[in-house]
């Protein structure tokens, strides 16, 4: 039989005994490609005698395998597998140090969004959350493995993750379905073609289940037996914790709940921690892309670029705020506002989430049960996933990133980007900012196309090719007459080079 390369390959076996999940996999797989490349993965029990090995394929070709240290006989210990032609584009990956990419090279842009409480939702609203999102165009979703408790919280599901011993929640007793459920959210979102942005542990327990009670020994537990079951999937982002300070405890130890991901993770998906009132350190190596709460940081341009120069890593504001009707200040932004926000963090090179709390039929919040989108906003922000998603460069870096009064974005000599905010001026004169660290500038005689975006009326007009004709130190021009804009409206400026499009 033959698989696709970038999609899973599980292996079934059927074992003696049924084990329980320790810190020890019940026996590991080791693949070798026909070439010598050799890939390690644990493998994890599933309920009764059964268990499965789950496998990412990234190189196309022959792979044999073959079982090790298993702790109880299983019915078959080696075979091979062919793998063929490729669906998808792999497992998404850091990529030009402030950017995603996927395993192909294809370029990733997140513009994703949150529902905290999805997994744990009947029908209609586990489905219409997916159904949503792949309306509004969102790439992402971050949601919980564990049960959210608190407020806005509708709905307690009967399902939990683990059984209990002397009352207690047994992480070396998993509970088959449950994980087999969250197996098909992953693989579901994979197939509608969002990331899964999976937060392995829960700030908001607050003793409701007691899932906030593990210790650090049951946390790497349960993550080992997660990683195992998950790692396989292209679409996983890992993100230790929503708000982990939260949950106060000593950084130490996310730090090493961090490391371990990433030791175990044959994949190595993208891995993050996300902050309430006090910031991780986003420099610790395992750490892949800063997660971060500031909606403060997205109200104008000039703020979430100071991000990329702390930690040098692709900066996610994972949190900035929601539009909705909530009483708290953080949901009570305008769609107008929400989606300023989504293009100021554009024009600071770093990337954004949507988030929606209007009250729902139950009483609760779309950021925390999904369902249907509600906002003016989302389908403005999956516009910006066109702009995004059409660029020619592999992505969007502060030009001058400390002098420069319009803070314009681009790739050296290729692609720019500017924004006006809500309210564009009534015209332009077309100038680009001249960086002094890239390898590249606009020269005399180059031709650009540009283009006018309006991005709450979701059109693009083209005004025109330009050449630059003059060209100083920090920038260049082309002529002296001005571009009109639609003065007063929400305006951004496209500029790329002719032989480009």
């Amino acid at each position: 039989m033959s698989y696709a390369l970038y999609q899973p390959i599980e292996l079934s076996f059927r074992g003696e005994n049924a084990l329980p999940v320790i810190a020890t996999a019940p026996f590991t797989v080791r693949l070798r490609h026909s070439d010598g490349d050799e890939v390690t993965i644990a493998g994890f029990w599933d309920g009764d005698r059964d268990y499965r090995a789950r496998f990412l394929p990234e190189k196309s070709g022959s792979w044999s395998w073959a079982v090790e240290d298993a702790r109880t006989a299983l019915d078959r210990v080696e075979g091979s597998v062919e793998v063929g032609a490729a669906e998808g584009h792999g497992p998404v990956r850091v990529a030009h140090t402030f950017h995603f990419a996927h395993a192909d090279g294809t370029p990733f842009r997140p513009v994703g969004g949150t529902a905290y409480n999805w997994l744990h939702q009947e029908e209609p609203l586990y489905s219409d959350t997916i159904a949503s999102f792949v309306e509004a165009r969102f790439n992402k979703l971050r949601f919980m493995v564990f049960p959210q408790a608190g407020g806005s919280v509708e709905h307690s599901p009967e399902l939990m993750p683990f059984e209990k011993t002397d009352s207690r929640w047994d992480v070396t007793r998993p509970v088959p379905e449950f994980f087999q459920r969250l197996d098909g959210a992953v693989r579901a979102l994979g197939e509608a073609g969002i990331e899964a942005d999976v937060l392995i542990l829960n700030a908001y327990d607050r003793g409701v289940f007691g899932l906030n009670e593990l210790s650090e020994e049951e946390d790497a537990i349960y993550a080992r037996y997660l990683v195992a079951r998950l790692a396989a999937f292209p679409n996983v982002w890992w993100s230790l914790c929503n708000e982990y300070d939260q949950l106060l405890r000593p950084e130490e130890r996310w730090d090493r709940l961090g490391q371990l991901i990433a030791d175990i993770d044959p994949s190595q998906h993208p891995r993050s921690i996300h902050n309430w009132v006090h910031i991780f350190d986003n420099n610790r190596p395992w750490v892949t892309h800063a997660s971060i709460q500031n909606g403060f940081a997205t109200e104008q341009p000039g703020r979430a670029r100071i991000y990329r120069d702390a930690y040098y890593k692709p900066i996610v504001l994972d949190e900035i705020k929601y539009e909705g009707n909530a009483e708290a200040r953080w949901g009570q932004l305008s769609g107008e506002e929400l989606v300023d926000r989504f293009w100021n963090v554009t024009i600071e090179g770093c990337y954004a989430s949507h988030g929606e709390s209007f009250e729902t039929e139950s009483g609760s919040l779309q950021i925390v049960e999904g369902g249907k989108l509600r906002g003016s906003s989302p389908a403005r922000i999956g516009f910006l996933r066109g702009i995004l998603d059409d660029l020619v460069v592999p992505g969007l870096d502060p030009i001058d990133k400390w002098d420069d009064p319009e803070l314009g974005v681009g790739w050296g000599r290729k692609q720019y980007l500017i924004y006006f905010g809500r309210t564009a001026p009534a015209s332009w004169r077309v100038r680009i900012p001249i960086s002094h660290y890239m390898s590249e500038a606009p020269e005399e005689g180059d031709r650009f196309v540009i283009d006018i975006i309006d991005t709450w009326n979701m059109t693009i007009t083209r005004a025109g090719e330009v050449e630059i004709d003059e060209v100083h130190r920090d920038y260049a021009f082309a002529g002296t007459e001005p571009i009109a804009l639609p003065e007063g409206e929400a305006i951004a400026v496209r500029i790329t080079r002719t032989d480009l499009i």
